[in-house]
């Protein structure tokens, strides 16, 4: 397989769904790269929908509005207005508590250890950016905010990576659970540069961050870097800065 090619990593979905595509480069069809669909490469499951309106008094919600499109250009949480039932999900305040995540091996017979690697140097990349969320690696799932997982692929579809969430009615994310692919259906490995992509963009739906629609954003549907942005870094600090819960009604 050529590695002279581009990464090119497509997210979307609203429990986090990612898809698998190929690296390419002046035409040439080479190493498999991957695809994320944050409505296709993020698995919804609450525990259950909080009504809508009752979550945050109105006048409250209609601040939280109006600071997520004033800060849009800068931050991309606007995206979950049309994309996720305009739910604000991420973690409950939890101090200097760090997520923990539990990488269960194997999954698949081109399962190596290596892979856990990637995912540390993922959740390294999003230590090192402050922005008050840490995540520690233990072996022992028990009790974990978010478990990473290795399948061989997704067959049905181009997808790289998926996350599925669960949330309470109020939108407090409880669990994660992070599922990667180490082909793409056509039966090509994935890079290891495309995997490490795949891991921060994932891990970045495990805290709650939606998609972007700029092509620099790590998190972007189809991203072409491994590299957390500005617009990343803003977006997450926003997302920790508002109250959970359905902006449903107040969001147009």
């Amino acid at each position: 397989m050529s590695l002279r090619n581009v990464l090119v990593v497509v997210l979307g979905g609203a429990a986090v769904l990612v898809v698998a595509d190929k690296l390419r480069q002046g035409g040439v069809t080479g190493a498999a790269g991957m695809v994320d669909t944050l409505a296709s490469d993020v698995v919804a499951g609450s525990l259950e929908h909080a009504p809508s309106g009752t979550d945050v008094d109105t006048r409250a919600r209609l601040a939280q509005v109006a600071l997520i499109r004033s800060s849009a250009g800068q931050t991309y949480l606007d995206s979950l207005f049309p994309g996720t039932d305009s739910l604000i999900r991420r973690w409950p305040d939890r101090g200097s508590r760090p997520f923990t995540v539990a990488m269960v091996g194997g999954g698949s017979p081109d399962y190596l250890p290596r892979h856990q690697a990637l995912v540390r140097d993922a959740g390294a990349s999003w230590d090192q950016e402050g922005l008050g969320f840490r995540f520690r690696f233990q072996a022992d799932t028990t009790g974990v905010d978010v478990v990473v997982r290795w399948r061989t692929s997704f067959t049905a579809t181009e997808r790289a990576g998926q996350t599925d969430l669960l949330w309470d009615q109020l939108g407090h994310i409880r669990s994660a659970v992070i599922t990667l692919a180490i082909r793409d259906p056509n039966g090509r490995l994935f890079t290891d540069q495309a995997l490490g992509a795949v891991a921060v963009h994932e891990l970045g739906h495990a805290v709650g961050l939606p998609h972007s629609a700029d092509p620099g954003d790590v998190m972007y549907p189809s991203t072409r870097t491994a590299t957390i942005s500005r617009r990343d870094r803003a977006t997450a600090m926003l997302l920790y800065q508002l109250t959970p819960g359905s902006l449903k009604g107040v969001d147009q």
